[in-house]
């Protein structure tokens, strides 16, 4: 009798840490051509699978785990864009806010279409079309890519979910949350508030410019999909609409603050690992670090060993001179000459170097996951950005004293020399950036906890209708409000007019009366 209660209460405990949420067939479209990308969207999944759903991913990048229940699709062509996109020196040079707006459409229509014809994509289609709904849920990356949105009604219209790793996105329009056109700032450019009144009109025309760029990026999409999924399938950005919510990589503390529907779930720092031990070369190292130490790394995007031989030189001339201890993420096994402070390898557990006590500084492009990591683990940062977000976060971090930005393609070693002496000198960058970290982590939930709740409350739940604004179904003049614009100018004018003819009728006829 006794071992009859203990198994019913084991059975009651699993039901309750499973949220009563029966075990689901899930799609997860990670189609963004970004190793970071396609990291943050398989944590997701392997959070999925460890909760007892069995998980399909469609993924632009091959596994790296292999997990029961997790079953890969790699598909093919997503990243052709970036081979007009490898000199460091070209591409670290920042782009005016219209070409960033422009690259980012462009390289993504390109990388969709590619993926959407892609050998592995079609054999996906042939071994799931003879099932009437393979999925009870559909989650979509919404960074972009929404040309694989026809997959909703192509299976039978199963549940959606939008996610996302960028702070910014399209998820915030779709879901009926995109901001005030000229107080929230531009996401490719440098402004914050608060802001001149020429920023704002700067601002007003690359928040206009980018919705057009973004609405004839769509369509063109949208008909692709269709070639490829349904010709009677509804406009891609409607199935975006009918999402239920949408989960973002976003805090306010690096992100402009917005007035947010209901249906966006802030999952900050989602990525983010417990720390766990570093293997035992690294800890060896790291714990060894007298005087502190420094880790360098470029993300999973941009290499470092693919810099110009004359820039790694600068660097290793300069960490040779420091007492301090140097990690370098760097993609080639071997540096001649490698100083013995340093230590190189093609890839470090990042999160559990950041957040070892002997770690001081990170020199980085400044992506958003990775600035994410530093700030929890309160490291300060010296950031090289490249491309796209990666200037403007940096111009965030300098103005809140977090950060010191370095220029690729103005390099020299007195530069770097300078940026790591300022901040291993100045106690404030470290002050200020452990006051961030305390904020970043203070929250009621943690994120990973939030995202599961959310998914299987909408796996759960039937209608999400009352969670979303009345934004995000309104026509483009309606949105914008020229509708009501354009009516109330109309009836102002004529009212204007009436009393202008009105007064000069009347002083017409005072001056008859007189004469």
């Amino acid at each position: 009798m006794q071992a009859c209660r203990v198994s019913f209460l084991l059975a009651l405990l699993l039901l309750v840490e499973a949220g009563w949420c029966s075990a689901s067939n899930i799609l997860v479209i990670s189609t963004v051509a970004s190793p970071s990308h396609s990291i943050w969207c398989n944590k997701l999944a392997q959070l999925l699978v460890d909760r007892g759903h069995t998980v399909t991913i469609l993924d632009t990048d091959p596994p790296r785990k292999k997990l029961a229940n997790l079953t890969t699709y790699t598909l093919e062509g997503g990243y052709e864009y970036a081979d007009d996109y490898l000199d460091y020196t070209k591409v670290s040079k920042e782009d005016s806010p219209v070409d960033a707006i422009d690259f980012f459409h462009d390289a993504s229509q390109r990388s969709c279409n590619k993926m959407l014809l892609s050998p592995t994509f079609k054999r996906f289609l042939t071994e799931h079309s003879n099932k009437k709904k393979p999925f009870d849920l559909i989650i979509h990356d919404i960074t972009n890519c929404e040309c694989f949105l026809g997959l909703v009604p192509f299976f039978g219209n199963p549940k959606l979910v939008l996610v996302t790793a960028f702070a910014e996105s399209q998820a915030l329009y779709v879901m009926g949350s995109q901001g005030h056109l000229i107080q929230s700032p531009q996401q490719v450019t440098h402004f914050s508030h608060p802001m001149s009144f020429a920023e704002k009109l700067q601002n007003l025309f690359y928040n206009l410019y980018n919705y057009y760029r973004y609405h004839k990026y769509v369509n063109f999409l949208d008909a692709s999909s269709k070639d490829v999924l349904g010709k009677s399938n509804p406009h891609v950005l409607e199935i975006a609409k009918s999402a239920a919510v949408a989960l973002v990589n976003a805090h306010p503390i690096i992100d402009t603050p917005k007035y947010y529907s209901p249906a966006i779930i802030h999952i900050p720092g989602f990525h983010i690992d417990e720390t766990k031990k570093l293997d035992a070369e690294t800890q060896e190292f790291l714990d060894g670090a007298k005087h502190g130490a420094i880790y360098f790394s470029l993300g999973t995007n941009l290499h470092s060993s693919l810099m110009s031989e004359d820039r790694i030189n600068i660097f290793l001339n300069v960490f040779k001179k420091l007492k301090q201890r140097v990690l370098w993420k760097f993609e080639v096994p071997n540096i001649k000459n490698l100083p013995e402070n340093i230590k190189i390898s093609k890839w470090f557990s990042q999160n559990d170097v950041l957040a070892h006590p002997n770690v001081k500084l990170f020199i980085s492009h400044c992506g958003l996951m990775s600035t994410q990591e530093a700030i929890y683990h309160g490291v300060p940062i010296i950031s090289m950005p490249f491309w796209m977000d990666q200037h403007s976060l940096t111009r965030k971090l300098l103005k809140k004293g977090v950060a010191i930005p370095l220029s690729y393609a103005e390099l020299s070693e007195n530069s770097v020399q300078e940026a790591i002496e300022k901040i291993l000198t100045n106690n404030s960058y470290t002050l200020e950036m452990k006051r961030w970290s305390k904020l970043f982590a203070d929250r009621p939930m943690k994120p990973r906890e939030l995202a599961a709740f959310w998914i299987e409350h909408v796996l759960r739940n039937d209608d999400h209708q009352y969670l979303k604004p009345p934004e995000t179904f309104l026509s483009t003049l309606e949105l914008f409000f020229f509708d009501l614009k354009t009516i109330l100018g109309i009836v102002l004018g004529l009212m204007i007019a009436s009393l202008a003819t009105s007064f000069f009728n009347r002083k017409k006829q005072k001056k008859l009366k007189t004469n």
